[in-house]
């Protein structure tokens, strides 16, 4: 199977500063404290490009600010919070659980049109599958794709995805380094 960590990290040029990134050991008591364990592709592009996004369109939550747009906690709990309502008024259209429920969506970052971005949750984390949802919409597109492979594919053209090809699918993507608090 490719490597499609190395793969997206050749389709994407680095920041010249790098902001808030992880380390193992930040890693480690972030986990700890908060009982959630991340896919390590998602851990391994927070720790080489830290804070930020791919051509000013798509923004990673991480858990190394506290900025309330980008930190983990924060903006994820506000998105499981609006999709646990939309879940309850309209459960035809919003049928996945919520993390921490089996299955459970949990969000990993959203997209300048509003679109919000989630890993479908199992056990192993390394095999979580993307979900993602279109701006105030119930329309989503499921990829049974780690983090890394769904970002390379769209990047390089091999999958076409209306919510993210038309920023992305440029064969190359800048990361976007933010500096927050």
């Amino acid at each position: 199977m490719p490597d499609y960590f190395n793969l997206l990290s050749k389709s994407i040029s680095s920041p010249s500063i790098v902001y808030h990134a992880g380390t193992d050991k930040a890693w480690q008591e972030f986990e700890k404290r908060s009982g959630i364990h991340f896919p390590t592709d998602y851990k391994n592009l927070i720790n080489k490009y830290g804070t930020g996004g791919l051509n000013n369109f798509v923004w990673f939550l991480t858990p190394f600010v506290t900025d309330e747009n980008v930190d983990f906690m924060k903006k994820s709990k506000q998105m499981l919070d609006a999709y646990k309502i939309s879940r309850k008024k309209f459960p035809d259209y919003f049928q996945f659980n919520v993390y921490p429920e089996p299955n459970g969506l949990l969000p990993w970052g959203y997209t300048d049109n509003g679109d919000e971005l989630y890993w479908k949750t199992n056990c192993l984390p390394d095999s979580w599958e993307i979900v993602l949802y279109e701006s105030a919409s119930p329309n989503y597109y499921y990829y049974k794709l780690s983090l890394s492979e769904l970002l390379y594919k769209v990047i390089t053209n091999q999958i076409y995805c209306s919510i993210l090809s038309d920023s992305l699918s440029c064969q190359s993507a800048k990361y976007i380094a933010v500096n927050v608090k």
